[in-house]
């Protein structure tokens, strides 16, 4: 080999190598030697901190970690390859120009639609399942293609496939990056696998009236993952749907074109309006049941909007003629040096036993006999609990609202009568897709959120943010996400608008990260995502809403 020709790759897990400049990644994999489990594949690759699939060509010295579905990133991948697959199969089965559209997660899956299709039967799903499988053993490459946006714009015209078109029609990208398996045209979100015989490991789920695409979690060797109905869970997503086709904006395409049209200050107004609807029949619930149940459970994961939430709700309980008090659990938390630790040895604040549950439960006692309590303050500068001289009793007429992300948890107020509690869980789950294959992650919009409120608010960087991530996911996965069933009722705190706002807010805290930091893997994935919006101010964002917690200029004390 020419040195000139040369490069050099520094390989996680084995070391130095040199290839041919041009040398495919899928090249390099099987030149080193690359082990990998038929459980968990190879299915990409991080390429100086960049997430790339396996048909990329190196042409720089570099750093490669290969991808497997064992890892986050590659997990991704590959199941935006099943989303495809999917799709490609569906057309066959039904006929081009028939469109199957992603809806949300939903047991350890996806959940899909037939748009003007009407209800998929059992025997459909399984005619689906078995084209999948045939295209998989056929092993039909994902051919990928970078093209002008006005051929791109063509191909997508001619097919009617119109939440694509919109989506490139008024994005700023100069060319268009296509993926094409059968009839199906894919505009890349990111890296697809190479070929179908990539993606043996799914299941399909007929549940009325779709269907759920069901693949293998991270970190699992799990052949067929299991199914976990979250029948409340649905119901909510349901209501989204609803949402949905009330705003007329099921796309960031649409919503993009809302904003080129001027449309969208309505469509705002007409969000808040259904956010404002859905916490007024909240209250009117806890209003018309609270003789027997004064005890109000708010949880939900990070940067739900659980604070502005509960403010919100106050109002409109007050409305109702019941007067609230507010109490978080945060201010229970046991004295540093007694919460339990993480594996690392850090203080583990997202563990139940991190509160001091005897005294929680005292208090709830105390308040439900008619008795005064003291109400502590936690600071967390100093991880010690302090008492500030406030103190609470409630009235005939009173409820109390606890929030805290342990709301959900039956362990929190097991000496209370289990017909007491009212619980509410809040997440903001997405009202709509980029397109009907790919899906936006309730989990990235919460990333995006907290990035900004970190940063404008309690100073931390982007790149710290990002860092904590993971373990914040992992208490919510343990804590939080296994109990959401147990709500009386859920409220989707997302916004079809917000992500055109929090685009302004958070592109240039992510280009701020440097190529060599551990966090600008996650910053160039974010940034991807953003690109697909197209920009608004804020200035006709409510000052009571729930977007106003993460970005500012919100018209509550917080």
């Amino acid at each position: 080999m020419d040195e000139r020709d040369s490069i050099s790759v520094d390989v996680a897990g084995y070391g130095k190598a040199s290839v041919r400049q041009g040398t495919s990644l899928i090249a390099l994999k099987e030149q080193i030697g690359q082990e990998e489990s038929p459980h968990a594949p190879v299915v990409g690759a991080l390429y100086n901190n960049r997430v790339l699939g396996l048909e990329y060509s190196i042409r720089r010295d570099c750093t490669i970690r290969f991808l497997t579905t064992d890892i986050k990133e590659g997990a991704d991948i590959y199941r935006r390859s099943l989303s495809a697959l999917l799709h490609a199969a569906f057309i066959q089965v039904e006929h081009v120009g028939a469109t199957l559209k992603i809806e949300h997660s939903l047991g350890n899956g996806f959940y899909y639609t037939y748009l003007n299709g009407g209800d998929l039967t059992a025997g459909k799903v399984k005619h689906i399942e078995e084209k999948m499988r045939e295209l998989v053993a056929q092993d039909l490459p994902f051919e990928k293609r970078e093209v002008e946006v006005e051929e791109a714009l063509d191909i997508f015209h001619e097919i009617g496939a119109w939440d694509r078109y919109y989506l490139l029609r008024y994005s700023d990208r100069p060319k268009a990056i296509l993926y094409r398996i059968g009839e199906l045209y894919n505009l890349a979100q990111g890296p697809l696998v190479p070929s179908t015989a990539y993606l043996k490991l799914f299941s399909l789920v007929h549940y009325p009236p779709g269907l759920i695409l069901r693949f293998p979690q991270p970190g699992t060797r799990e052949k067929e993952p299991r199914f976990k109905e979250q029948k409340k869970l649905f119901q909510i997503y349901s209501e989204q749907r609803e949402w949905g086709n009330i705003l007329n904006v099921e796309s960031a395409g649409k919503l993009n074109r809302f904003i080129i049209k001027k449309q969208i200050s309505n469509l705002i107004w007409l969000s808040e309006g259904l956010h404002e609807k859905k916490i007024a029949n909240i209250a009117d619930i806890i209003a018309k049941n609270a003789p027997r149940r004064r005890v109000i459970f708010l949880a939900g994961p990070s940067s739900s909007g659980k604070t502005t939430f509960a403010k919100r709700l106050t109002i409109q309980l007050l409305a109702n003629g019941t007067s609230p008090e507010v109490v978080s659990l945060d201010d229970y938390y046991l004295p540093r040096e007694q919460m339990p630790r993480r594996e690392d040895g850090k203080t583990d604040h997202d563990s139940l036993h991190a509160l001091d549950l005897d005294l929680i439960r005292t208090h709830l006692n105390d308040l439900l006999d008619g008795n005064r309590i003291d109400i502590p303050t936690y600071d967390f500068k100093t991880g010690l609990r302090e008492m500030n001289g406030t103190q609470l009793r409630l009235g005939k007429d009173q409820v109390i609202i606890i929030e805290g992300i342990h709301g959900m948890n039956p362990a929190l107020a097991k000496q209370v009568s289990k017909d007491e509690p009212f619980k509410i869980y809040i997440s903001a789950l997405t009202q709509l897709n980029l397109d009907v294959i790919n899906r936006i992650p309730t989990s990235t919009v919460r990333l995006i959120r907290r990035i900004v409120r970190d940063c404008y608010f309690r100073y931390r960087s982007a790149r710290e943010t990002i860092g904590k991530w993971p373990l914040v996911r992992q208490g919510e996965e343990k804590n939080i996400f296994p109990f959401q069933e147990e709500a009386d009722v859920m409220f989707n705190s997302s916004l079809v608008y917000e992500m055109s706002v929090l685009k302004g807010y958070v592109e240039p805290l992510l280009l701020d990260i440097d190529e060599d930091d551990p966090a600008y893997t996650q910053a160039r994935l974010l940034l991807h995502f953003t690109s697909n919006f197209l920009f608004i101010t804020p200035e006709n964002v409510p000052l009571t809403s729930i977007l106003r917690e993460f970005i500012g200029g919100s018209g509550f004390h917080y």
